[in-house]
């Protein structure tokens, strides 16, 4: 194993924080100073220097600024954390702090589990059931009971009563910053007036209560569409033909172009249903080991998943996307980005070291999509393809939603909205396993002064 000479100064403390996304091979530092020097960083994570300064904005290595110069130095320490822990999957933490970002697993769960090929659920990869075009409700009750019912299409429930529609509507306006989250947490306190006392395990109705609040969150996002309405349905559809008429309109486009939009959004739905533990999974979880009725798990999911790091974080990574149209304009974007030590929007992702396969699945099912007015995508795929040659830059999930969102033409903010009402499926089993596990998630905390 090479060894790396550290860098001779030292520099002094202060933390500036950010994060890695660490090597999938192990080094070893064998020199006095704490500090290394940006190449010697890069060459013990076996990543080019682009990719340190991303990781670093994501919180994993710290670094510090050298007196006089603009040059960083990075902790020793932490480079060699990163390096052992071989992207998160190998290595014991030291402590139960470091499991928290990324680290050994906490708790046990047979509903989802993550590999570098991509996730499974129940066992069976997501995206071979999105593939396969299987239901998203199929997919959901897979993931609630472990009962794979593959010719489920639709749910027959009832939808959301014509008064909680028009409240949501009356509620909502024509507000131009209400984003998918934000409409999903007005309709969860707006459907909780009408929803009985008892909590939903008291009643029974768990999973009926599910496929209620995920039929109003899709028609909520008529609100994002060109009618500026919730959407009405006269008859039960599926959760996606609910989002597509929400977001495009009934008669927007021809019977062949209509259909490949309604499997490009199940086959989205499915991708996004679960993934193991992530923050608003872990927000779900604790609200029903502390008794929590179902809605409120989905709104603390909701209101945890609308951060910048994830749903909002798409909406960041749309942004961007919207705003560039060669490689050339993208390469000058994430200059900018680098230069700062920020981290660009939707790229390197911590959970797949090697690149994210829902990201790679998403963008190759937008490059399928038909050629028509409506399709922005055009030249998208080659321009990431450009990015990770020049900056090492992996798309994540981030960028397959909103290169689908895309190519379908959809309105503002609806990748963001695919990706939280198809996690939905993923948190309501959570709920139910937190559930039957039997115990309330309350850890300690380990007391620092910071007192003289």
């Amino acid at each position: 194993m090479k060894e790396i000479r550290a860098a001779p100064a030292k520099a002094p403390a202060g933390p500036a924080t950010g994060q890695v996304a660490a090597s999938p091979r192990a080094a070893r530092i064998d020199a006095p100073s704490d500090y290394l020097t940006a190449t010697q960083a890069a060459e013990a994570l076996n990543v080019k220097v682009p990719s340190l300064y991303s990781y670093v904005s994501r919180g994993v290595i710290r670094s510090v600024t050298q007196p006089g110069t603009r040059a960083r130095l990075y902790y020793r320490e932490d480079v060699e954390r990163a390096a052992k822990r071989m992207g998160g999957r190998a290595g014991i933490p030291d402590t139960v702090e470091t499991a928290v970002r990324w680290g050994q697993p906490m708790l046990t769960t047979s509903i989802t589990d993550l590999a570098d090929g991509g996730h499974r659920y129940r066992g069976v990869p997501a995206l071979e059931l999105a593939a396969a075009g299987r239901s998203f409700e199929s997919v959901a009750e897979l993931l609630w009971s472990g009962v794979d019912v593959p010719g489920l299409t639709l749910w027959e429930a009832a939808m959301p009563s014509s008064e909680v529609l028009d409240r949501l509507d009356a509620a909502a306006g024509s507000s131009d910053t209400l984003t998918s989250a934000r409409l999903m947490s007005l309709a969860t306190a707006i459907i909780a007036t009408a929803m009985p006392n008892k909590p939903d395990f008291e009643r029974g109705t768990t999973v009926a209560d599910a496929v209620s609040l995920i039929s109003l969150y899709a028609c909520a996002m008529g609100l994002l569409g060109p009618a500026r309405k919730v959407y009405r349905p006269s008859h039960p559809q599926s959760i996606a033909q609910l989002l597509a008429n929400a977001l495009i309109g009934e008669d927007a486009a021809d019977a062949r172009t209509r259909a490949a939009h309604l499997r490009a959004i199940n086959a989205t739905l499915v991708v996004c249903a679960d993934h193991e533990l992530s923050p608003a999974t872990f927000a779900a979880r604790v609200a029903a080991s502390a008794g929590a009725e179902l809605r409120a798990c989905l709104h603390a999911a909701i209101v945890t998943q609308s951060g910048i790091r994830f749903g909002g974080g798409c909406e960041r990574t749309e942004a961007l996307l919207a705003s560039v149209q060669t490689a050339e304009a993208l390469r000058d974007a994430i200059t900018g980005y680098v230069a700062s030590g920020r981290q660009v929007p939707g790229f390197n992702p911590v959970s797949y070291p090697k690149g994210d396969p829902r990201a790679r699945y998403l963008i190759d099912l937008a490059s399928s999509m038909p050629k028509n007015e409506r399709n922005q995508f055009h030249a998208l795929d080659g321009i990431f393809k450009a990015a990770q040659a020049e900056f090492d830059l992996k798309p994540r999930i981030d960028v397959g939603l909103v290169s689908v969102s895309f190519a379908l033409g959809l309105p503002r903010r609806a990748a963001a909205a695919m990706w939280i009402i198809g996690r939905c499926a993923g948190w309501t089993a959570h709920v139910i396993e937190q559930r039957l596990a039997g115990f309330t998630m309350r850890p300690r905390a380990k007391y620092v002064s910071l007192g003289g």
